[in-house]
């Protein structure tokens, strides 16, 4: 009978596990966090030198104390969103802790950092002075980008004066009031990265334009020529009219000549 409850018994053994283990593993399973996951915005791959960038560290659950790392820099928030402006290419990551443990880190990410653009003006005509008149296209020539859309702004004196999608700004009939110093600035639509303000480019509007002259012109010589047919018509009927006068002024009268015979 001893012998036949032996196995018995060792199976029981066999499956009785410490309390102590039990609570440990639960309280493991408990302390267990998920990895964060680093997002940044905008893209790591499309930042322009000196742009500041958003970094966003999502872990699950609440309470935590964020840690960045970026470079050889570290810090630490109470925030999930960290924000940073970029110099130079460097790797970033995130953790996330609350008592009594700490997140692993999350996988980095490399923030690709690229020159910002420098816009160009050019002016067609091509020419820096103009006549009233004509008809003058700015346009603003970025280059060396990735961004496939750009929302341009024209500034004159420095004071904004028109935005618009096409990277043309026409005037239509320039005038002395035009006249000033050109810029412009790239933004990108629909994103955050814009480009560097372009060198000023000064117009000047002297005088008429040529068909406005010319109109002026035929004007004039039209009023002098009618004055100047005008006064010869005067002047012919003038001298007609003293031509008869005088003609009747030398001819003798009958009852004089009857007189001298």
């Amino acid at each position: 009978m001893e012998l036949s409850l032996l196995p018995l018994m060792l199976l029981l053994i066999s499956n009785i596990r410490p309390a102590h283990t039990q609570g440990q593993e639960a309280s493991e399973e408990h302390n267990k966090a998920p990895k964060p996951r680093l997002t940044v915005q905008p893209e790591p791959s499309q930042i322009f030198r000196g742009e500041t960038v958003t970094l966003t560290c999502d872990i699950q659950g609440e309470d935590w104390t964020y840690t960045w790392q970026c470079g050889d820099e570290q810090h630490n928030s109470e925030e999930k969103e960290f924000k940073i402006t970029v110099q130079l290419k460097q790797s970033c990551k995130c953790k996330g802790c609350r008592k009594p443990f700490c997140s692993e880190w999350s996988d980095a990410v490399t923030l690709s950092v690229s020159e910002r653009p420098k816009p160009v003006v050019r002016v067609q005509p091509d020419g820096r002075v103009f006549r009233g008149g004509q008809t003058v296209t700015l346009t603003c020539d970025i280059q060396e980008t990735d961004v496939t859309s750009w929302s341009y702004s024209w500034n004159k004196d420095d004071s904004e004066i028109h935005v618009s999608q096409s990277q043309e700004y026409r005037i239509s009939s320039v005038s002395e009031s035009h006249a000033g110093n050109y810029s412009c600035t790239g933004r990108e639509t629909g994103g955050s990265r814009y480009s560097h303000t372009s060198d000023k480019v000064t117009l000047t509007v002297s005088g008429s334009s040529g068909l406005e002259f010319s109109e002026a012109h035929a004007l004039i010589i039209g009023v002098i020529a009618g004055l100047s047919v005008t006064f010869l018509l005067m002047f012919l009927l003038a001298l007609l009219w003293c031509c008869k006068h005088n003609k009747g002024a030398g001819s003798p009268s009958p009852s004089t000549e009857y007189q001298l015979k």
